[in-house]
């Protein structure tokens, strides 16, 4: 789903209309394209999309869960739970004016989450009735946080320092996992301990092995049951200078690179949307040994990406070729910088 039609609208001009975002297929015809409309104020950005699910943020900063086929919303706790920020309204008639974050940095309520948040993943799909669990990344990717179906709070799991942000996280094997910019892979037992979350360090951060290289990194949960990381790198020797890199997470450990048939005829769909790992042969026009990837704004290597003009918008990258191609005619790299966040999510199955 991509939205960047409306990356060159003022964000004060989508809170304020309804948003009508393109929806493509990867298989089809790039001229193939059907529309999902969100009503006024409930769409000003998105950042996740789990079982079906968006996540999206609304004209006040808060997030909300929305099927875009059965229509159905649920508000998430208000972003005024976390300490770090204090609504402040207006002495006449009490309205929201802005938000103040524990930096004395003020932002307009509707542009708060533009910064606030990264990325949002969902334990299982709502539309089960079960205890879902919504976690999420967020002040800069210093801070992972999350709720419960059903409370109204938000409660702070880990918050980094020394310059790591956390990447990614997934839900596997009825835990949720994190890593790194500086790779560290970390297992969540939000349900263990009476006196909050605990976890579990399955691989230590190492701060300063050559990171420069570094762009990203993912966690996909595969349905034979493996745990991979995918690392994306810059790589002069590859055709576009880019490569991707996938890794076992093992309980003592991220062993080395995989080698061979990894991804066992099925495709990765990675960024925004819960990293997915799904079987190619039900999926026409969808090519195995690949991975779908939309990109994201990476500052900390910006202006070596624009060298090699290959980053942006939605691509496929070729596991057994190392080829590195534009997918679907999105938005590139600049426009996402001016649009302040990223315009495309991979919506997949409620499997």
């Amino acid at each position: 789903m991509s939205w960047g039609n409306h990356v060159d609208k003022r964000l004060d001009e989508r809170r304020r209309s309804a948003v009508t975002c393109n929806l493509y297929h990867p298989g089809d015809a790039v001229d193939k394209i059907y529309r999902v409309s969100f009503p006024k104020g409930s769409f000003v950005a998105c950042y996740g999309a789990s079982h079906g699910w968006l996540v999206l943020a609304n004209d006040l900063s808060n997030l909300v869960l929305h099927n875009p086929v059965t229509l159905a919303m649920i508000p998430l706790p208000p972003i005024t739970d976390f300490a770090c920020v204090e609504a402040v309204y207006g002495s006449e008639g009490g309205n929201l004016e802005n938000y103040l974050l524990e930096t004395n940095s003020r932002f307009e309520a509707y542009r708060l989450g533009i910064w606030f948040y990264q990325k949002a993943v969902l334990s299982c799909s709502p539309s089960r009735g079960g205890d879902y669990v919504v976690m999420i990344i967020h002040n800069n990717g210093e801070r992972l946080s999350f709720a419960k179906a059903g409370q109204s709070r938000w409660q702070v799991a880990s918050t980094l320092s020394g310059g790591d942000r956390y990447l990614d996280c997934a839900y596997h094997k009825g835990r949720f996992h994190a890593v790194t910019l500086h790779r560290m892979v970390e297992k969540w037992d939000l349900d263990g301990a009476s006196n909050g979350p605990t976890r579990e360090v399955i691989y230590a951060a190492r701060p300063y092995g050559g990171l420069g290289c570094i762009l990203t990194r993912h966690l996909v949960s595969t349905p034979w049951g493996d745990l991979l990381q995918v690392r994306v790198i810059l790589a002069r020797h590859y055709p576009d200078g880019i490569a991707f890199q996938i890794c076992k997470v093992d309980p003592d450990g991220c062993k080395g690179v995989v080698q061979g048939n990894v991804l066992m005829d099925h495709a990765l769909f990675l960024r925004l949307n819960h990293s997915a790992c799904l079987p190619t042969q039900n999926l026409p026009g969808i090519r195995p040994h690949c991975i779908y990837f939309s990109a994201p704004v990476i500052i900390h290597a910006f202006d070596w990406l624009l060298g090699l003009r290959v980053w942006g918008g939605v691509r496929t990258y070729d596991v057994k070729t190392g080829k590195f191609e534009r997918t679907v005619p999105f938005c590139d790299v600049k426009e996402q910088i001016y649009g302040l966040f990223p315009s495309e999510v991979w919506i997949t199955q409620n499997l």
